[in-house]
């Protein structure tokens, strides 16, 4: 059952789990694992319960809605689940019920070939095991996971409080409850719903089950509903459910018990679904959407990538003085560090070889392997003139370090050249279903217009968006001229289409606040991309069925 998550506009997507190789932390029997993931502090959703394997495949995907021009860290934590205390996110050394974590931005899981990762798990600075994390849209369906032919019924319901006990002194309590199916004098949990904080009307997530696994023993369901506290949760209440009591006779109310016999609140079953097994099987086909989006393309095989520009004319000022534009310091990003880590970063997660040329202008280079004695207007930062790449955001800022004291800033700002680099390379790109995203970062006004417009032009014919990022203080009227495709139309010499490709923003605009104008560079992306895709009459590539279990074999 999908899960409605209420966030501003984006695609929802779903990840599949896996793990490998987990550590039975010394147990005679081997533990039951589930996996649960969180953005930040926020919980996002977990799997169900894999029974006795070290080499999980969870077969409940978790819905997250995507948003390209969002940061969307995510924390996995791999759970035993048999010594789980709330779903509470917790500190990998707080709770001996994590077996092992990994972090990883949902940018870069999509952006892996075939949208599929396999990452590490750590306790500490120890590797306990490896997480395989796929993403894909509703459909289609992984290969390995087939629809069962074997007749269940499966129960979808949603449950909440209603004035549970309050045990907290100066807050209210921290509800999540625990749903168990009883095996004689056992019990057995199947489900625990997310923490919901200083609330005594909880209403938790979504869920769904099937009648033969929460039933399989007993009618009757055992629920807990407990506070959430780091040092450990108390109960609030409890209640035993007969299942008739809610599939025949309709009742949705359940008064809970203190441990002491009180009265500690209601349990209430806000929204039941019972899905009947029908008598012939039918196979499920998710119906292809009628126009492809955004992520059709990139999960389709499509990538991004990305070439960048920076400018080193005299006006940022010489890094000797302290308010130089390019100043090194190891406790904070400069602004040129700033937009290639964020903005570039976010590009750089749907690029597969992370290889990106970087080139300076308007300075002087003095490089160890890469010497001018006059200004160059397009030379490569890391020195290297046959190959100019830098590896991912840390070897592209890693050049930078490198290469700023060694660079004499001096000027005119001629970005033409640095451009048509980004116009071949992006030439080169097309051929290999990948669309290229030029970023050239300055700090003032350009002085070659006339031929910067020209390859502007130039550029409109490719699968390509430019991004030029105003850094200091200067005045950018015309630069900002280039946003505008009529500026461009008026200088073409033909009746040819013009594309809006280019964006100019500047941390002016955005009172120096980088995620903030982040957000709005990469919002326009995908419009540019997929205008590019409908006049061109492309269509994405399909993507490639995977089946997890097979998977990095």
């Amino acid at each position: 059952m999908d899960i409605l998550i209420h966030q501003s506009p984006g695609e929802l997507v779903y990840l599949y789990i896996s793990a490998r190789g987990l550590q039975n932390l010394g147990h005679s029997n081997i533990q039951d694992f589930r996996c649960r993931v969180y953005s930040k502090e926020d919980f996002i959703g977990e799997t169900e319960v894999s029974h006795s394997s070290l080499d999980p495949d969870f077969k409940q995907p978790i819905p997250i809605m995507y948003r390209f021009n969002k940061r969307q860290k995510l924390v996995f934590q791999i759970i035993d689940a048999d010594q789980e205390l709330s779903s509470q996110l917790v500190s990998q050394n707080a709770s001996a019920s994590i077996v092992g974590i990994c972090k990883q931005p949902l940018a870069k899981l999509m952006g892996a070939r075939n949208s599929l990762s396999q990452l590490n798990l750590m306790k500490g600075d120890l590797v306990v095991g490896t997480i395989i994390i796929h993403v894909a849209r509703k459909g289609p369906q992984i290969a390995g996971q087939k629809e069962q032919t074997n007749k269940v019924t499966e129960i979808k319901w949603r449950w909440g409080g209603i004035k549970l006990l309050d045990l907290d002194f100066f807050t209210k309590s921290d509800p999540f409850a625990k749903f168990y199916r009883i095996n004689g004098q056992q019990t057995e949990m199947i489900h625990k719903t997310e923490v919901i904080k200083n609330n005594l009307n909880p209403n938790w997530m979504c869920w769904e089950t099937t009648e033969n696994e929460f039933f399989k023993y007993s009618k009757n369901l055992y629920v807990e509903v407990m506070d959430y506290d780091k040092l450990g949760s108390e109960e609030i209440g409890h209640v035993t459910i007969n299942y008739d009591d809610i599939k025949i006779h309709k009742k949705t109310e359940f008064p809970l018990l203190t441990p002491k016999g009180k009265n500690a609140g209601t349990l209430k079953l806000l929204e039941l679904v019972i899905v009947e097994p029908k008598e012939e099987h039918i196979e499920i086909i998710q119906e292809e959407p009628k126009e492809p989006t955004f992520l059709d393309y990139l999960m389709g095989g499509w990538q991004m990538s990305l070439s960048i520009g920076i400018d080193f004319t005299f006006s940022n000022q010489p890094i000797t003085k302290p308010d130089s534009l390019h100043k090194i310091d190891p406790h904070k990003l400069n602004y040129y560090q700033q937009a290639i880590k964020v903005i570039g970063g976010g590009i750089i997660a749907f690029d597969y070889d992370k290889q990106v040329p970087v080139y300076g202008f308007g300075g002087t280079p003095k490089l160890p392997t890469y010497t001018k004695s006059t200004m160059d207007d397009c030379f490569p930062l890391n020195g290297n003139k046959d190959k100019p790449l830098c590896n991912d955001v840390a070897g592209i800022l890693q050049a930078y370090i490198e290469a700023v004291p060694n660079i004499v800033f001096s000027g005119p700002t001629f970005i033409s050249n640095v451009l048509n680099k980004a116009l071949q390379f992006a030439k080169e790109n097309a051929q290999n279903n990948t669309y290229t995203v030029a970023m050239i970062l300055t700090d003032g006004q350009i002085e070659d217009q006339d031929d910067a417009i020209k390859v502007l032009l130039e550029c409109q014919t490719l699968p390509m968006s430019i991004i030029i990022i105003g850094v200091g203080d200067e005045n950018f009227k015309y630069m900002k001229q280039f946003d505008d495709p009529a500026f461009l139309k008026k200088h073409s010499k033909t009746d040819m289409n013009i594309r809006d490709i280019i964006q100019f923003v500047s941390f002016q605009d955005y009172k120096n606040d980088i995620e903030q104008m982040s957000s709005a560079v990469l919002d326009q992306l995908p419009k540019q991309f997929m205008d590019y895709m409908h006049i061109n009459h492309i269509q994405p590539i399909k993507m490639q069925s995977v089946h997890l279990s097979k998977a990095f074999k």
